[in-house]
């Protein structure tokens, strides 16, 4: 790869289209040197010396994995424990007050089914574990799954092994870090307890593809979709809300710019859009 400096245009075009048909993501003209960085990471490891002979060799398609390699490579996974708070304060709080109501008087099942979409490394889906587990007395009996989902295999590999440095955990209070994580030896390290890991499952998912499965009473999909443009955006959240039970609830970032392609939904705060 001697010479190898940067995408030219033309070839910043090209693997640009690629990864909006494959992912819904459309990489800004400004990100050259960032996409150039990590594309070169993946001919270092084909033995490649141009970014036209691994765009070949990506689009033919005869490497097996090698399009779930590119796409670890070039999607940025940064997140932590309770981000955006009051979205976590409204699950425990407002959301489950009236899921838990509804089932007392027989208006639903007592099982719960949440799914985290695009949860990068398994924080945001496990902050919502946490907030079941702190609620566990209430919903003795309940069948409770929460699903995280991503399009990066490797993010996903970091959440199912539930370990996250201390970066990750600096909004979580000592009582919580105390109560629900093991920390390691040096103190630089904590693991997630059986009891808040065991809650969630990780599946690799494509938002631009429908979500198998039975339909989940609450939804988060926060910060990925400003990734999304006019043509994209629609496609994952008809999706998104195809996967929503009567009656569930979306949360969406601030961010985000879902409102527009909501109206099958009502808005009930800034975040939070409801199935009906």
């Amino acid at each position: 790869m001697n010479g190898l400096i940067s995408l030219t245009p033309e070839q910043f075009t090209m693997f640009q289209k690629f990864i909006y048909e494959h992912t819904g993501i459309w990489t800004l003209d400004g990100k050259t040197a960032l996409l150039s960085n990590r594309i070169r990471r993946r001919l270092r490891d084909r033995g490649l010396e141009s970014f036209d002979d691994y765009y070949k060799l990506l689009t033919a398609g005869t490497v097996a994995g090698e399009l779930e390699a590119f796409i670890d490579a070039i999607t940025t996974n940064e997140t932590h424990f309770f981000r955006t708070n009051d979205h976590f304060e409204w699950f425990a709080g407002p959301f489950l007050d009236d899921v838990i109501a509804r089932a007392a008087a027989g208006r639903r099942e007592r099982s719960l089914r949440v799914w985290s979409a695009a949860c990068s490394s398994g924080e945001e889906p496990y902050s919502l574990a946490i907030c079941l587990a702190e609620n566990a007395p209430r919903l003795a009996g309940w069948t409770l799954q929460i699903v995280g989902t991503d399009i990066c295999e490797a993010a996903l590999q970091t959440a199912r092994a539930a370990t996250y440095g201390q970066k990750a955990v600096e909004l979580v209070s000592p009582e919580r870090l105390a109560r629900h994580f093991i920390a390691d030896r040096a103190g630089d390290a904590w693991r997630l307890k059986p009891t808040v890991a065991e809650l969630c499952e990780f599946r690799r998912h494509n938002l631009l593809d429908p979500m198998p499965g039975p339909k989940f009473d609450c939804i988060f999909i926060r910060n990925v979709l400003i990734y999304f443009d006019r043509g994209s955006k629609p496609v994952a959240l008809r999706h998104l809300v195809n996967a929503l039970n009567s009656g569930g609830f979306l949360v969406a970032g601030s961010t985000d710019g879902a409102h527009d392609f909501l109206e099958r939904l009502e808005r009930r705060s800034t975040f939070a859009y409801q199935k009906p």
